[in-house]
């Protein structure tokens, strides 16, 4: 079946179906394509113009902007920014991507609502904030996850006062305390690791979940698209890349 899933994952076949009304695209990654019709589209800053920002919403699609509130980034315009003291461990497979102490009220707080101003400024509508699991990892701080519940209500209280929305990205766990406050989820590959029940509750609370499943991991994706729309979520099916490209459940 993984094969298969593979096949479907071509962006020829992605256009055709994000053309016949998918509800969101996610891309991160070169080459971009923003003729995509879908009613949301999370993407990297680094990839539009504030011109391009306008343009999408123009045509009513409702742009959100990528933002890791829990890394530091080599490539970013803020990295000379941020003291070494508030760089930690390597984050998994990307060796120039580290975490921060994200209970770091002096620098990291500051440095990160720094990054959603910009996507305010750019006119974003919303924002996808990265990295929200980082307190389950080895950091190289002792960050827990109530310090990490403290540290996300900032952050979207930040990013509803510049008028934009705020999107919950994974950290499952945390779902009953954060759903009242953020206004949608994002979350990667709960039909492949079985916990999408965890995220019900943005559904009953009448908010967005965007779900995402990688076409590496093969499964049944008949079954995923099936349960995702007896869940009311909205399901992608992407490569590890998040470029366009991929297959909308509908």
């Amino acid at each position: 079946m993984a094969g298969a899933i593979a096949a479907l994952g071509q962006s020829a076949t992605a256009s055709e179906n994000r053309r016949d009304g998918a509800y969101w695209d996610w891309q991160l990654t070169n080459p971009y394509d923003l003729s995509v019709r879908v009613e949301m589209l999370v993407i990297e800053p680094t990839g539009v113009t504030a011109a391009d920002v306008a343009a999408l919403k123009a045509r009513g699609v409702q742009p959100f902007c990528y933002v890791s509130i829990g890394t530091w980034e080599p490539w970013r315009d803020d990295a000379e920014s941020f003291p070494a003291s508030v760089i930690g461990a390597t984050v998994g497979d990307w060796p120039d991507e580290k975490y921060v102490d994200m209970a770091d009220r002096a620098h990291v707080w500051p440095l990160m609502k720094a990054r959603i101003d910009v996507c305010a400024a750019m006119g974003f509508v919303g924002v996808e904030p990265d990295n929200m699991g980082a307190h389950d990892n080895d950091t190289g701080f002792p960050f827990t996850s109530a310090d990490a519940v403290v540290y996300f209500r900032e952050i979207a209280a930040h990013t509803h006062g510049l008028g934009l929305k705020i999107l919950q990205k994974n950290a499952d766990e945390l779902v009953p305390q954060l759903v009242d406050t953020f206004d949608g989820m994002l979350v990667e590959e709960c039909f492949h690791y079985d916990f999408c029940e965890e995220v019900l509750p943005y559904v009953r609370a009448g908010k967005p979940v965007l779900a995402v499943e990688f076409t590496e991991n093969g499964g049944d994706w008949d079954a995923y698209c099936a349960q995702a729309k007896a869940y009311g979520f909205h399901l992608l099916l992407k490569s590890y890349e998040v470029t366009a490209g991929g297959r909308a459940c509908q």
